[in-house]
Parts: C-alpha cells; structure tokens; sequence
C-alpha cells in the first residue's frame, strides 16, 4: 500500500442527500457532522473509525495549494472526495532538516496548518486523485489545478476513541476498500 495515497472503493455519497458540493464558492469552509450521510457513518464506524472534522476547499483553474502540513508534521490521514479537477493532482514531500522550527497559522475555518517553501522539502511522490481516497496530510503537500474547478471534501480521521489515525492504521481498518 501506499504512504502517501491510497484510492478507496467507496461508493456510498458521503454527504446527505441533496447537498451539492458544487455549490460551494468560498476557498475553504467548514460543513457540520450531522451532513454526513448516515450510511457512510455507519460503515465507517463499523470499521473503527470516527469522522471529527469536514471541510470543503474549492479551487478555481490555477489556483494552487501551497505546500503545507494540516495541523503539525505528524502522521494524519484523510479520506478526501474529489469532484472534478480534471488533471488536478496531489504532491507529497519530506522535510529536508525536521529542526526547524516552524510556527502554525490558522485557516479561515480556525484549523492549523504549516507552511514551507520549496528549498526546505524534496519532493517524494503525487498523484491525480478523484473520487475517494485516504490521503497522508501530516507531512508537506499541496494540489496543483490546471483546468476546471476543483472540489474536495475531506473528512478528518479518528478512532473511536478520538485520536487521528496514521496511514498505517488507517490502511489496516479500510484494507477492504483500498483499490
């Protein structure tokens, strides 16, 4: 399995009927957990898994990520829905000196992040992704989006017993679903 991304045969909406992600026009904004669709909740729990968080980031043709961590550099997972973005793809990245001290910002739906630049990482891995799948969001990545508008619901991952879930963990509870 992949550390970075793994495509997830999911095939149950996400959301609630009804709620169009396309609509969205802001670049990042919170939904509440009750627009999750009570089937993927149940399906999800069933496999030990708990959804804390969900936020929606929209890109325009060209709009690109910068590179960051999603709260600290750790190991944290997402599964992550796509919708359009034709040719979108995610980049993965390692540090190149973990001493650096970097301090966190907050995002306009008051979620933490990490930025860097290029000449502090090396580039490991990317990917087109869409539809469904379990993303690494604890170490640098970004999305580059050249064509159409890019939607992505990202549903932040925890056990039962509220503590994020690493790639590996996560791999284990969903290998049913990894394509």
């Amino acid at each position: 399995m992949n550390p970075y991304c793994n495509l997830l045969a999911l095939t149950i909406s996400p959301l609630i009927e009804g709620y169009d992600i396309t609509k969205i026009t802001e670049v990042h904004e919170s939904i509440n957990l009750d627009q999750i669709n009570p089937e993927i909740k149940t399906l999800l729990r069933n496999l030990g898994i708990t959804v804390s968080w969900i936020e929606i980031f929209y890109r325009k043709p060209k709009q690109n990520s910068k590179i960051h961590v999603d709260n600290m550099l750790s190991d944290f997972t997402k599964i992550n829905w796509v919708y359009k973005g034709i040719h979108s793809r995610m980049f993965w990245f390692n540090v190149k000196d973990r001493a650096i001290s970097k301090t966190a910002s907050t995002t306009i739906v008051n979620t933490k992040y990490i930025t860097y630049d290029f000449s502090e990482v090396n580039f490991v891995h990317s990917t087109s992704i869409f539809g469904p799948a379990l993303v690494q969001v604890g170490i640098p990545h970004l999305i580059s989006n050249p064509v159409e508008d890019r939607y992505c619901l990202s549903f932040t991952l925890t056990d039962l017993e509220g503590n994020r879930l690493t790639m590996e963990r996560a791999q284990q509870l969903l290998v049913n679903h990894i394509n």
